[in-house]
């Protein structure tokens, strides 16, 4: 028995891979007001949900950097990552940063705190003013003022750089 040949499908290699993620990305739309940008997990469970107001009500530091990924300046506006933390009674101990993709990170709050500071990383909310969405990197980012501060151009801080924030989860250790 012969079987009727399969259509060719008029995507490249390429498109083909690509499709299911830009259909993704085309169907998440953009956030709503209201909506949980950021959930913090401690350790014992509790959970915090912060939204885009949550955010831009704490205190806001901005910068202007090129980064390895923007390939031009932009500027950076949002909330300071330690502030974030405290808001959930993170002030010590290891988080785990995790991206929407799956993309995760480790910080030790107390190890790498040379990169912590009451200035940097923020937890970016705005580029260039206005808000971004995933298929920006967005909605969250954590950046490092990098131009400013060539000492934070390393492996380690490049790994905490990371787009499209949705959850950072305390460590039970």
């Amino acid at each position: 028995m012969r079987h009727a040949p399969q259509p060719r499908s008029r995507l490249s290699g390429l498109a083909r891979l690509a499709a299911p993620l830009l259909l993704a990305t085309v169907c998440a739309g953009p956030v709503l007001a209201g909506d949980t940008l950021l959930a913090i997990e401690s350790a014992d469970g509790t959970v915090t949900e912060l939204d885009r107001d949550t955010l831009e009500a704490m205190t806001s530091r901005d910068f202007s950097t090129e980064t390895q990924w923007t390939w031009e300046e932009k500027k950076f506006s949002g909330p300071v990552l330690r502030e974030v933390l405290a808001s959930a009674g993170l002030e010590h101990g290891v988080v785990a940063l995790v991206a929407d993709d799956g993309y995760e990170t480790k910080i030790d709050l107390d190890a790498d705190a040379e990169y912590l500071t009451d200035d940097y990383p923020i937890i970016a909310t705005r580029i260039d003013d206005a808000p971004f969405e995933v298929t920006e990197s967005g909605p969250l980012w954590v950046m490092f003022p990098y131009d400013s501060h060539p000492e934070l151009n390393v492996e380690k801080v490049y790994s905490m750089s990371i787009w499209q924030l949705k959850r950072i989860v305390e460590s039970a250790e």
